[in-house]
């Protein structure tokens, strides 16, 4: 999957080296990869380096949340050659941490985030972790 959020955004969980290539084509510049160790889905440095692309690794455990980990996606979309990828193995916190950082940078709602979620089709289990993470942000930022 590999989905444009704004002219310098997209996310997706794109792994394949012939896929990355054409996201390369299209003029990335950078790849955050949310991936952890465990998974087994981390990009490898080398190999991405090869296409042309500035690789940052922020492993992101969708069980262990914490409130650090929004200011330290934040720190590197606004830090590294644009536009970026972000990636996970299924899209999720690619789209979620890409959403709240534009809520923050663009002053949106909760109603204009979860709208534009909608928009992308990112899809929520019950009890996820990560819908909890975007719901616990507009709660701080409501009070």
């Amino acid at each position: 999957m590999f989905q444009s959020v704004t002219e310098s955004l997209a996310i997706g969980n794109v792994v394949s080296p012939e896929e990355l290539r054409e996201i390369s084509q299209k003029g990335y510049k950078t790849i955050i990869d949310l991936c952890t160790a465990p998974e087994g889905y981390q990009l490898k440095a080398e190999a991405v380096e090869k296409l042309g692309f500035n690789l940052i690794s922020i492993p992101v455990d969708k069980q262990k949340l914490t409130p650090e980990i929004l200011p330290a996606f934040m720190q590197a979309v606004n830090s590294s050659p644009q536009p970026i990828y972000t990636r996970c193995a299924s899209g999720l916190r690619a789209g979620i941490l890409t959403l709240l950082t534009l809520a923050i940078q663009e002053s949106w709602t909760k109603q204009q985030y979860l709208e534009r979620r909608d928009a992308l089709g990112i899809k929520h289990q019950p009890g996820c972790l990560l819908a909890a993470f975007a719901e616990e942000y507009f709660q701080v930022q409501s009070v």
